[in-house]
């Protein structure tokens, strides 16, 4: 999971890194966490780099936290959780956050245990928003099976890995979205582990052929040179989900 703070006091920003670089997920791993002490530099990678989960500070010079939470509402597909982290208690700024989308709102200074059970809650909540959505997704001619990790193509069911299952899930679930090497490095393999540089193009090989991710079967897995891959549909192919 990689997870963008966004705070302009080096201090609270240095506080907030070193705790959500400390929490344990679920599955045992670590979250990336990408530190941003002004919104235009977020704002940039925000249009070019995925992030699982956003925590803005309001009051931060040029756009702040609430500008910056209408702006990843507006424009980001699919949308990622963002807590909001400030020092505005007021009822009506609560209100306002929320009702502008925020998934949580924690005040300044924060407490560490408060920060990471408030974090642990919008990520199981979201996680359940996933499940209820559906145990099988359906894009164009290729259905993914969460439950068991399958895909099937055309109705017959394609070999993957779970890595490979994992690989395409993510390219699937962010369609036209540039994803960079590093965010997919960081969602399949484990922190620290050896890899050489071609590990993750022979696993994007494998998919493309595997799911036939070419033009004449209705999609383009492209490559965006000096950056990482971008997995589009041709046509009208839009995602459906299955109970």
């Amino acid at each position: 999971m990689r997870i963008a703070i966004l705070d302009d006091e080096p201090v609270e920003l240095e506080l907030l890194h070193d705790a959500i670089d400390s929490y344990r997920l679920n599955d045992g791993t670590f979250p990336i966490c990408v530190a941003f002490s002004n919104s235009p530099d977020l704002l940039r990678q925000l249009k070019r780099e995925t992030f699982d989960l956003i925590i803005l500070d309001w009051e931060v010079a040029e756009i702040s936290g609430l500008q910056m939470l209408q702006w990843i509402k507006e424009h980001l597909e699919p949308v990622p959780p963002v807590i909001m982290l400030t020092s505005r208690t007021a009822e009506s700024d609560v209100v306002q956050a929320l009702n502008a989308g925020a998934n949580e709102y924690i005040s300044k200074p924060f407490r560490q245990g408060e920060l990471l059970a408030r974090l642990r809650n919008v990520i199981r909540n979201y996680q359940a928003q996933e499940a209820e959505a559906g145990e099988t997704l359906n894009f164009g001619n290729i259905q993914f099976s969460l439950q068991d990790s399958k895909v099937s193509v055309d109705k017959t069911p394609v070999a993957l890995t779970l890595r490979e299952f994992k690989l395409a899930l993510l390219l699937f679930n962010n369609q036209g979205r540039p994803l960079s090497r590093n965010y997919l490095y960081e969602h399949l393999w484990a922190r620290g582990e050896a890899l050489s540089s071609r590990t993750l193009d022979t696993h994007i090989y494998r998919v493309r052929n595997k799911l036939k991710l070419t033009s004449e079967h209705g999609w383009v897995l492209s490559t965006v040179y000096g950056f990482g891959y971008r997995l589009e549909a041709l046509g009208e192919e839009r995602v459906t989900e299955e109970a």
